[in-house]
This record gives C-alpha cells, structure tokens and sequence, in this order.
C-alpha cells in the first residue's frame, strides 16, 4: 500500500496549493539553467502560523540535464537575506542538495519549506544569517513527473549547477555575477561532490569557490553492504528505481533480480518519504526481496548493475575549486573507507581537499544515528566556507 504522509504527515502532493506549479508547460527553453517559471513563496518556521524564515523565498522551475542526459524541469527555491551582504564583492549565492528525503512529489524539499518540515533548514537558516543567498533544488524526479534518480551522479550534480545558474538573477535579489558554492551532506554531499567533479566540463562559466561534500557515499557498493537490514534498508528500491530511470534499456535485467515482494517494494517506494520507508519497512534485508535470495550487494558485482555503480562512484574528475569533505568515522551507512578512497583519488589528481574527520561512536548500528551525528561538521563547514568567502576579489 503507497503511503502519502511525509513528514509529519501533511499530505499528498496533489494538496498543496502549489501543487500546479510543478507540472512542467509543454515546451519551454531547454537551454540547462534556463529559468521556465517562478513564483513568490516563504519558508515556515512553524507551520500554519505565519512565522517565516525571514528571507526574500521564491520557488522556481528551471530546465536541467537529466539522468539519461536530455533536457529536463527542476524545481527549488531561492533564498536571500533582507539584510544587505556585508563581505566582499557580490553576495555569493550557496547551492544546496537535500539529504536523503524520498522519492514521492509530496517529499520535495521546496514543498516541505513551506511546511517547515525540510530538515536542511538548520543549515539553510545559518547560511542566511551569514549572509549568504541559498538555493535548493528538488533534484529531478522530486515534485516535477517522472521518478528521482536517486544517488546518480549527472542528474544529481547538474541540477545543482543549473539552479547556480537560475539563481543568479537580479529578479530574486541575486547578482548575475554572483560567485558560487556547493552545500550539501548524504545524498546532498553526494550531489555537492557531483557538481563539484562535473562543473569545468558542464557549467565552466560559474565562479564556484568552494564546495563542501559532508559524508558523500561515494560508492553505492558500500552503501548497499552497510545500508542491507538497517532501519532505512527499504531504501535500496530508491537506488534501483534509479538505476531502472537512468538505464531503461537495462529494466526487465534489474526487474528479474527481485521476487514479488521485492517489486511490490520497488513500486510503492517511488511515493514514500524517507520517513516512510523507516515506518514501513525497517530493518528488513534485502534477501527477503532477491529472487535467489542473495542480498542486492552481491548483484551489484555483475553487469548491468556493475556499470550502473560504476557510473556514480565519486573521484574519477578533480575537482577545480577547494573541497571540504567531512566524514565521520563511526558512520553506520557512507563506509569511511570509501570517502577515503575519494579522497585520496582527488587528490592524486591535484585537487584542493580539506578533510574534517569525526570520531563519533556508531550508536546502535543500522538505526543511522551513527550517520546523523556527522552533521555537527556543518559547523566547520561554516567556518570553512567563511573563510573561503572573505578571501574572494572585492570585485
């Protein structure tokens, strides 16, 4: 049976007063970062009363790239201070990519803004009162039609540097020469990392100066190993989902690995939260879903779900602006030794990398508490994009 709470339970996507604003119009500038629509929002602070995030909040449509590389409508929302920047040169505007929150319409993150419920409005919040402008994006897939490609590495690193793009747009309080960074932890740290790798080959022209990539998953063959069993371990139908969205000519191949159960749970995935699946189908292993009862970590040894792992992994391109990595060694689902193998591949390659380490204990492993700990390291991450900031040009 498919849910349609999210959160804290506000609904389908089909009762959001915006909810026409994301069906994307027949045709539109397909150009990637092309604006197709906007529309005045806010962000709530406590639903339903009025208390907003202080900040100019526009929701927008804009064209991207998507997982099999065709033009595609993102959505987000755009953030600035009411208060002037006070640092050097143009406000920089900081893209954000949401962790882990679903793959349902009703989970987009610029939806969940307006109910309060967008769990990166911690560090959205500390970011505007640094100063900063702050775009999210919905990622493909999440609130606009078709399914999310989840953890894919162009859908994902493209629509963060499209909504770069669209933000920078004196209509929304930002400069069209506004310098750039990347934000984001988990599945958001994973996008960071991916725009961070694809930006001098797809968007060449933006002036990013810093991205920071919190416990990135780099490699979906270790997430599928420590995340087998553990409270979200339904989320593996994301990840397949995501494979079959970005790979259809590979469907009936991934379809034939899973047993009924298994596609029932693929189906009813694709409009769960991640609440959802963590009420719905906790610490269930993927053996209870394979057809040879193997768990999916051993599929992903053989074609075509190898390519599929392959295609995402993180470190084959340097990236050219200074990264932050945290990572937390106690973490229950991104393996440290994977951010490490990024790491290390970055930097061979002569990227700039700053790495913030955690040593925080696994607290009652596969719960991924051991995992949500690490975002105490948004803190440094602060600091660190400070700093970064008050060194650019004053023009």
């Amino acid at each position: 049976m498919a849910a349609t709470a999210t959160l804290a339970g506000i609904g389908p996507a089909s009762a959001d007063p915006y909810a026409g604003f994301y069906n994307p119009p027949s045709g539109f500038d397909a150009r990637p970062g092309s604006l197709i629509r906007s529309a005045p929002s806010y962000a709530a602070v406590i639903p339903f009363t009025g208390a907003n995030i202080d900040a100019h909040t526009t929701t927008v449509m804009y064209a991207s790239t998507g997982a099999r590389n065709r033009p595609t409508a993102v959505t987000g929302s755009v953030l600035v201070p009411r208060t002037p920047w006070a640092g050097r040169g143009e406000r920089p505007v900081v893209v954000v990519g949401s962790g882990t929150i679903g793959a349902g319409d009703q989970c987009a993150p610029s939806r969940l803004l307006r109910y309060g419920q967008a769990y990166e409005e911690m560090a959205i919040g500390a970011l505007l009162a640094n100063g900063y402008a702050v775009a999210l994006t919905d990622y493909e897939g999440l609130g606009t039609p078709g399914d999310h490609p989840y953890l894919n590495r162009r859908s994902l690193g493209t629509s963060m540097l499209d909504m770069a793009r669209v933000a920078r747009n004196p209509k929304f309080g930002v400069s069209a020469q506004a310098p750039v960074a990347l934000w984001g932890y988990s599945e958001g740290g994973f996008a960071s990392g991916s725009a961070a790798e694809l930006a001098g080959s797809y968007a060449p022209e933006l002036p990013i100066f810093a991205a920071f990539a919190g416990a990135p998953a780099p490699d979906l063959a270790d997430l599928a190993r420590l995340g087998d069993g553990s409270l979200l371990g339904g989320g593996v139908g994301w990840v397949v989902n995501g494979f079959i969205a970005a790979y259809p000519e590979h469907r009936a191949k991934f379809l034939a690995a899973f047993n009924p159960l298994g596609r029932s749970v693929l189906r009813d995935v694709n409009s769960y939260c991640v609440f959802d699946v963590m009420r719905m189908l906790p610490f269930v292993p993927t053996t209870f879903y394979t057809k040879d009862g193997r768990p999916i970590a051993a599929h992903l040894r053989k074609e075509p779900w190898l390519t599929a792992v392959n295609d995402q992994r993180l470190g084959g391109v340097a990236p050219r602006m200074p990264v932050l990595v945290s990572q937390n060694r106690g973490d229950d689902v991104v393996d440290p030794r994977g951010t490490d193998r990024m790491v290390r591949s970055w930097r061979a390659k002569g990227a700039d990398v700053t790495v913030e380490t955690m040593h925080l204990p696994v607290l009652l492993p596969g719960t991924f508490l051991g995992h949500g700990v690490g975002l105490v390291s948004e803190l440094e991450a602060l600091r660190w994009l400070n700093a970064k900031a008050a060194a650019l040009p004053k023009n």
